[in-house]
């Protein structure tokens, strides 16, 4: 507040005790009650939609690995046959159990069956001891789909899904708090900004007064009045602008500032921070190792193992089928076939080979093409995070220079405006003058404001470049 003193001979004197308004601003905030940017990014982790939606997908992701997990389910299968009436009265069951498993495409199956009863002499392999046939074997490829087949592709793409869909989580929570500090440095300017306009109005109304008397004694022409006046009337507007700017700012901060229940909660004016909430100064290291773990690239990464493991299944399918069989069965009891063998072992191979091969050449070509696709896009991505991350170090080395000379200027502003105030209370200049300098001095601080707000923002948007740990 400013405080001018009165002579008996109706002169000003020289100002004392002199508090300029615009280096007052922490008045209005009590420090440790205000809106604190961590408040806000807290808010957008557990409550913003697009940040939910993210998650929900990466759940969707969870149901498609089980759903490629099921294609190695063990599976049984059963069989059964009666004949009670007609020339043959006989009865047969047939159960298998079958195990797919990871380890080279080995398949391993286990049985049971039993055939009684009269056959036909074409059904006699139908026909078993009394205690039925058990049976045990295994199958193995030999070239293709051993080292990787159609059930274990898919296997390990739904893994690199679930990856890519974290990753794609981490995305867009990098780009939500990118938003939100925008918006919070925006609400945080605007409510410096009213606080400057106030305080440049009040600067007018305490003048006012002294002007009303002055100009009554006979020291001020009684033009002067209605000039202060005007002035009033003109600063008031800019705190009404300004207040408009800092409402809607607050709006826009309210989509990310949310309540436990999820819906947008409007910041008070009460929350605002004071002048010094800018209390960083140190420039965040700069290195590549941000760059290296933003998720984007990390998703292409996991992307280009897909297209891997295409290429690996297309080249698998160039080879030709040998798989190999073997397995063993014993007959429990007595009675059925006289020939039946009591126990037995079998080993067979198997061979196909497709003599074109035109659909597994094109898929491969596809593949090539596309992991050439996915190493460009990762190589540009990166240039163009690269240029991103270095113009916010080139901003905030230059916003730091910024905010040096804007503090010489408001200095010396300030010292100017102090002095022309001086004059005109000794009746050495105008109001003309006076308001030129309160306006200066406003301009230079508004000025310092979005320099600072700048700084701010631009280590804020680097600490949260590629992470979102608070």
């Amino acid at each position: 507040m400013t405080v001018f003193l009165f002579s008996s001979n109706n002169k000003w004197k020289r100002l004392f005790g002199v508090h300029l308004i615009l280096t007052s601003l922490n008045c209005f905030s009590q420090e440790g009650h205000y809106l604190k940017l961590e408040n806000v990014l807290q808010s957008v982790s557990h409550c913003y939609p697009r940040i939910k939606i993210a998650r929900l997908e990466m759940n969707k992701a969870q149901g498609e690995y089980i759903t490629a997990l099921g294609k190695f389910d063990p599976s049984l299968k059963l069989n059964t046959a009666s004949q009670p009436v007609g020339g043959y009265i006989n009865d047969y069951g047939d159960t298998e159990l079958n195990i797919p498993t990871f380890y080279n495409g080995v398949k391993v199956f286990g049985g049971y069956r039993n055939g009684q009863g009269n056959w036909p002499i074409y059904y006699q392999n139908y026909l078993t001891n009394s205690g039925g046939e058990a049976r045990a074997g295994l199958s193995l490829p030999l070239l293709r789909d051993r080292l990787i087949d159609k059930e274990r592709t898919g296997l390990l793409t739904t893994k690199e899904t679930i990856r890519m869909r974290q990753q794609d989580a981490a995305v867009i929570k990098i780009k939500v708090y990118q938003e939100a500090i925008k918006a919070y440095w925006q609400w945080v300017q605007a409510g410096l900004q009213v606080r400057t306009f106030k305080q440049l109005e009040m600067l007018a109304k305490q003048r006012q007064k002294a002007i009303i008397k002055q100009a009554r004694q006979g020291d001020l022409p009684t033009l002067a009045i209605s000039e202060n006046l005007q002035l009033m009337m003109q600063r008031e507007q800019l705190v009404n602008q300004g207040e408009m700017i800092f409402e809607q700012a607050a709006i826009n901060l309210s989509l990310y500032y949310r309540d436990p229940k999820g819906n947008p909660k409007v910041p008070l004016n009460a929350a605002l921070p004071p002048s010094s909430v800018f209390k960083r100064s140190n420039q965040p290291a700069q290195g590549l190792s941000l760059l290296q773990q933003h998720p984007a690239l990390k998703k292409l990464q996991n992307y280009s193992n897909i297209i891997k493991l295409k290429e690996n299944l297309a080249k698998n399918e160039l080879l030709p089928h040998v798989d190999a069989t073997a397995y063993t069965f014993k007959q429990n009891g007595t009675g059925g076939y006289p020939l039946l063998i009591p126990q037995a072992a079998m080993v067979g191979v198997s061979f196909k080979y497709p003599l074109f091969q035109r659909e597994a050449k094109g898929k491969l070509m596809s593949a090539r093409s596309e992991f050439q696709q996915v190493t460009t896009e990762k190589k540009f991505l990166f240039e163009q995070l690269k240029n991103e991350l270095v113009n916010l170090f080139i901003g905030i080395r230059r916003y730091h220079h910024q905010v040096d000379l804007l503090n010489k200027e408001l200095h010396l502003a300030r010292a100017v405006q102090q002095g022309e105030t001086t004059k005109f209370y000794e009746g050495d200049s105008t109001l003309f003058l006076v308001n030129q300098r309160e306006q200066t001095t406003a301009q230079v601080r508004l000025n310092w404001i979005n320099a600072k707000v700048k700084l701010e923002e631009m280590i804020d948007l680097t600490r949260f470049f590629s992470s979102t740990e608070l």
